[in-house]
């Protein structure tokens, strides 16, 4: 796999259960492969995998003519108090199959903006603390925006999540072992913890 789109909808007031419902069920009956998740933020956010970007084309060339999937994001849109916004992320890098949670209820996100001129240091510094932590997170960057990489981990349970308080013997623990800092190549960081409604990793 090479892409993930990210479907992100602002549920209408009082719409919040309807629309889980819809999306979820939309994934059970059509879609498959891929994760629907919710949290505080009040967004409905899925994320379907693409295996190359030969695929991506095929699917942006069917949605402009009108498919089945067009529909059936129209009919959640009814539901949502604006448009089903979408982002288009490159997969970097992915967990060691050996760490996944075998039945993760929660996913934990880092959205990382690197410094101006920092994007590739950036995006060295996860790789080299990726392959420190034996593939222990995913890594993933905003397609029209490289300078925005996300760290993200499913997990079984919610006293797994990385609390604040653990942040600087996260980084420490990387830094004791030859890993990067990356403290000094981010200009901001944005936490989301959300709940996984479905999940199918495919085969």
């Amino acid at each position: 796999m090479d892409y993930i789109i990210s479907a992100v909808r602002t549920p209408a007031p009082g719409k919040t259960q309807i629309l889980l419902k819809t999306v979820v069920s939309d994934f059970e009956k059509n879609v498959g492969r891929g994760m629907v998740t919710f949290g505080n933020t009040g967004l409905i956010i899925s994320h379907n995998p693409i295996e190359n970007a030969d695929v991506m084309e095929q699917i942006q060339d069917s949605f402009l003519e009108g498919n089945s999937v067009s529909e059936s994001l129209a009919k959640q849109e009814a539901d949502c108090s604006e448009p089903i916004r979408f982002l288009l992320r490159e997969i970097i890098a992915t967990i060691d199959p050996t760490k996944r949670a075998s039945n993760p209820k929660y996913i934990q996100r880092f959205m990382m903006r690197a410094k101006p001129g920092k994007a590739i240091d950036l995006l060295e510094g996860l790789l080299k603390n990726h392959k420190i932590s034996d593939g222990n997170f995913n890594i993933s960057a905003i397609a029209e925006n490289p300078g925005i990489l996300i760290m993200s981990k499913p997990v079984d349970h919610f006293n797994e999540i990385r609390k604040v308080s653990d942040l600087k013997s996260f980084r420490d623990s990387f830094k004791s072992k030859g890993g990067a800092d990356l403290s000094e190549l981010v200009a901001s960081m944005e936490g989301r913890i959300m709940r996984i409604a479905y999940m199918n990793r495919g085969a």
